[in-house]
């Protein structure tokens, strides 16, 4: 049958039948059960299947509810104990109900038990908080009241005194009273202004007590260790620089009291400069510690007596620097009070930059008025010294080593606030002060030295010798100059450490004062000689003027005289970059020299055959660009070319060779300045004759001889 012919219902539940998927799940299980009581596949099973699949499941319903039984007889056992837990709850209600109301006052004696105890616990933290913010504690009284007077001890025999440090307690209980005092401001803002004004003055006796014996204790401390370490060693133990760094934190405290942090500071300036000066005394007398001579031991030798002092000068100016940084701008935040951290804490960057520079200027203030003790047993030593120094080179060395301390000495005193018209003002016992004036005082008896020599040589200057070379004058100046230029190129040995910025600007003004100083120098010891050899020409010069008919030296032998002294001046000079500027003045005044040689010869030449008055007619109407020279009387053909004539003549010989000269690079420059000089003299006549607006017509060249080459072939140029 076709599923055309099916009924549509039929069709549907046919199509149904066949699109089932027997594969399923849920189809598996079901056939699984159905294969467990549908065994034979027969006509009949197959027609009772829907009322085996219903017995089957009534069979399975009425197990279900013979399984269930036992647990609904449970249940209902469960279900009348609970009934009875209930009825218990009731009466436990019932009785619960009658004790309360039997308990009632109990509980309100409780609950008012409870609120004492919170108002008693409350007033305990009001009291112990106001004992904590405006009460001392007793350890913090007895801190503050320690005795710290100073003590003497005997040890090995020798007195020693000490002083009992200020314990980190001490600090921590003006800490408090800083903090108790601040905090009574607040109670002046309530109803307790008159307890707030007796704790302020209570706080206020203790903080006045506290500084006081605090400023004590530093004066002593700054005076023990003043004492220790200048007679015991000119180095710091660790027990002294401990003890200045127990100072520096006390300094620091007493920053918040202007007056006796400024009483602390005039007490270590003065303490100090005294001992200095006793320790000075000592080294210069007795010597070191160590076993070394006393300085007074080398004044026999000036220069080394002097930088000795200066060096030692200058190590106790670098010690007394560390003990200042130490004092007042210890940076070590390990050394700081708490006080001072909280203080910190509250400083703006603008305050503590301003604090930081005040400090740094009381430091080397501090230092400046230490080291003025030095200054006058320094400057007497050293006029002694100068006074008993004749040499010129030893009293160039000590005003080189003068010099150089005084830049070294200054870069570390200067104060870094100070004007240019304060750093001037300095006190006229200030250590640098006493230094420039020593320099000053060297270089006065310097320029004494050299006016005295330099006067007696121009007084009687020496006499030109036959073969016109420099005389022994020269020569023994010059040595004397050389010599300061070796000790002037060698350093000045330094001692003590210095940072790179202070060895830089030392070094800068080193190099800047030993140019000046050299210049001077130089020209003290030349110029005299120079003169003087000036002077000799004259009277050679002289001489010649004196002489009629007899045998006369050559027209340039002064200036040639002259020319060789400065020659034996300038070679040697050239060698040292120290003398550039003697030397570019020697080199000056030597061309000079030269090219009037070379002029005064070459006019005489000329004016001996007549060509110097034809070349200043002929410049003149040069310059006048009027006239024709033809018609000038004084301008004939005749005249200009006998003139011309008469210089090739004179030139045939050549041209001098200037062996008086002795430098063969000066000869030859005034050969050739010479030899230019006539070239051009011929030239400026032959073009100007030649010229058609001079008037001498086309027949001009016929009276002239030899063309201007002529000339410089004889010259042989």
């Amino acid at each position: 049958m076709s599923s055309g012919t099916l009924a549509p219902g039929l069709a549907r539940k046919v199509k149904k039948v066949l699109d089932t998927r027997l594969d399923g799940r849920e189809t598996v299980a079901c056939l699984k059960a159905l294969s467990e009581f549908y065994v034979e596949n027969d006509q009949n099973a197959r027609r009772g299947l829907r009322t085996a699949i219903e017995k089957r499941g009534l069979s399975i319903n009425n197990e279900f509810i013979h399984a269930s039984e036992s647990t609904q007889g449970t249940l209902k056992a469960v279900d009348d104990k609970l009934d009875a837990l209930m009825q218990c709850v009731d009466s436990i209600e019932d009785a619960l109900e009658k004790k309360s109301q039997s308990t009632v006052a109990l509980l309100r004696e409780t609950e008012s038990a409870k609120n004492d105890l919170l108002r008693a616990q409350s007033r305990t933290k009001v009291i112990d908080s106001f004992l904590r913010d405006y009460q001392l504690k007793e350890s913090e009284l007895n801190a503050l009241k320690e005795d710290i007077d100073e003590t003497t001890e005997i040890v090995d025999g020798v007195s020693t005194s000490s002083s009992r440090v200020i314990t980190p307690l001490f600090y921590k209980a003006l800490r408090r009273v800083k903090q108790i005092h601040k905090n009574c401001a607040h109670l002046l803002r309530t109803q307790h202004q008159r307890s707030g004004l007796e704790l302020m003055d209570v706080m206020s006796g203790h903080m006045d007590q506290a500084h006081e014996k605090l400023c004590r204790w530093v004066q002593r401390e700054v005076r023990i260790a003043a004492e220790n370490e200048f007679d015991k060693s000119s180095i710091f133990s660790a027990d002294a620089e401990e003890r200045l760094q127990h100072v520096g934190k006390a300094l620091r405290v007493l920053r918040s009291r202007p007056t006796l942090h400024q009483y602390c500071v005039e007490e270590i300036a003065r303490t100090r400069h005294n001992a200095l000066f006793r320790h000075f005394i000592a080294a210069l007398t007795r010597g070191g510690q160590s076993g070394k001579a006393p300085i007074e031991a080398r004044a026999h030798d000036p220069v080394r007596y002097i930088s000795d002092m200066l060096g030692w000068i200058h190590q106790a100016v670098a010690n007394e620097r560390e003990v200042c940084n130490a004092l007042f701008l210890s940076t070590d935040t390990s050394l700081l009070s708490e006080e001072e951290d909280e203080h910190d804490e509250h400083n703006t960057p603008g305050t503590n930059d301003k604090t930081d520079a005040n400090m740094e200027e009381i430091s080397k203030d501090t230092m400046v008025k230490i080291m003025d003790g030095l200054s006058r047993p320094l400057r007497v030593r050293v006029e002694q010294a100068l006074a008993g120094t004749p040499d010129a080179l030893e009293i160039y060395k000590i005003m080189g080593v003068l010099h150089f301390y005084s830049g070294v000495l200054e870069q570390l005193l200067s104060l870094p606030t100070a004007s240019s018209s304060e750093a001037e003002k300095g006190a006229a016992g200030g250590l640098v002060e006493a230094v420039k004036m020593c320099a000053k005082a060297a270089h006065t008896s310097f320029n004494d030295d050299a006016i005295v020599k330099g006067a007696a040589i121009t007084r009687n200057p020496p006499v030109p010798q036959t073969g016109l070379q420099a005389p022994p004058i020269v020569q023994e100046r010059l040595d004397v100059a050389i010599s300061i230029l070796k000790a002037a190129s060698t350093d000045v040995p330094l001692s003590g450490n210095l940072s790179g910025e202070e060895q830089s600007g030392i070094n800068e003004h080193k190099d800047v004062g030993a140019d000046k100083i050299i210049v001077k120098v130089l020209d003290a010891i030349v110029d005299p000689v120079v003169e003087a050899c000036e002077l000799g020409a004259n009277k050679l010069r002289e001489v010649n003027s004196t002489i009629i008919g007899g045998s006369k030296t050559v027209p340039w032998a002064a200036d040639a005289y002259v020319l060789n002294c400065m020659g034996a001046l300038h070679m040697p000079l050239k060698q040292y970059p120290l003398a550039q500027a003697k030397t570019q003045d020697l080199t000056r005044r030597i061309s000079n020299t030269a090219t009037d040689i070379a002029d005064n010869h070459a006019e005489s030449i000329l004016s001996e055959c007549g060509l110097l008055d034809v070349l200043e007619r002929v410049s003149l109407y040069q310059e006048r660009s009027s006239g024709v020279m033809s018609h000038d009387p004084s301008l004939t053909l005749d005249i200009i070319s006998k003139a011309l004539q008469g210089l090739v003549e004179s030139a045939k010989d050549g041209a001098p060779d200037f062996q008086e000269v002795q430098s063969p690079r000066v000869r030859l420059d005034i050969q050739n300045r010479f030899s230019n000089r006539l070239i051009e003299a011929y030239t400026r006549v032959y073009i100007a004759v030649l010229n058609p607006n001079a008037g001498f017509g086309s027949t001009a060249r016929d009276h002239i001889k030899h063309a201007p080459d002529a000339l410089s072939t004889i010259f042989g140029m």
